[in-house]
C-alpha cells in the first residue's frame, strides 16, 4: 500500500494526536492570560478578543515549534503580545494608538509583572510543600471543587465558621511564607 505522505510526515501524524491534545489543553488553560497580554497593549476588550483569537491561530500553526515541558504561557503570551504590538502600529497609522515610548513602557511593565508573578507562584509552590499533608488536602478540597464552605463543613463534620477560620489561617501562613525575605543562600 502506497502512502501519499512522506515517511517523516507519517511518523509525525502517528505521534501528533497526543501533542495536539496537550496544546489544546494548554491553550484552554492559558486563554485568559493570552487575552490579558493583548488587553495590556490595546486597552479595548473587543480588540483584545480579536487579537487573542488571532494568537490562538498562530499558536496552533506554530505548535510544533513549542517544546513541551517549557513555559507555554510565556510563549503563547509573547505571540499575543507581538500581534497586539502590530495592531497598535497599524492603528497609529490611522492616528490612534500608543506612541513607541508609551508602548515600550507598557512592555517593560508587563515583563516585570510577569516575572514577579512567576516568582510568587514558585514561592507558593514551595510554601505549599511545607504544609502538612492534611493542610494541603484541606486546601485542595476548598479550591479544587465548586463546593461551598457550608457543604465542605457538612462533609467534614465541622461548622462553617471553623472551616472558614482554618482556611483564613492557612491563607495567612501562605501569604507570609511567600512574602518572607530569606537570608542569602537560604531558600523557602
Amino acid at each position: 500500500m502506497s502512502s501519499f505522505l512522506p515517511e517523516n510526515e507519517i511518523h509525525r501524524t502517528v505521534t501528533e494526536p497526543s501533542r495536539q491534545a496537550e496544546i489544546v489543553r494548554l491553550l484552554a488553560a492559558n486563554y485568559r492570560q493570552i487575552f490579558a497580554s493583548a488587553m495590556a497593549i490595546v486597552g479595548r476588550p473587543e480588540d483584545a478578543d480579536d487579537i487573542a483569537q488571532d494568537a490562538c491561530v498562530v499558536i496552533w500553526e506554530k505548535h510544533n515549534e513549542f517544546e513541551l515541558g517549557t513555559n507555554f504561557r510565556k510563549w503563547a503570551c509573547q505571540i499575543a503580545f507581538n500581534i497586539a504590538k502590530s495592531y497598535v502600529r497599524k492603528q497609529r497609522r490611522h492616528g490612534v494608538g500608543l506612541s513607541d515610548e508609551a508602548l515600550a513602557k507598557v512592555i517593560q511593565m508587563r515583563s516585570a509583572g510577569s516575572e514577579l508573578f512567576e516568582l510568587r507562584r514558585e514561592r507558593l509552590r514551595q510554601c505549599l510543600k511545607k504544609l502538612s499533608r492534611e493542610d494541603r488536602q484541606f486546601l485542595a478540597s476548598c479550591y479544587r471543587s465548586s463546593t461551598s464552605i457550608i457543604e465542605l463543613a457538612a462533609k467534614q463534620g465541622r461548622t462553617p465558621a471553623s472551616v472558614n477560620s482554618k482556611l483564613q489561617r492557612l491563607r495567612k501562613r501562605l501569604t507570609e511564607c511567600v512574602h518572607r525575605r530569606y537570608p542569602e543562600g537560604e531558600t523557602l
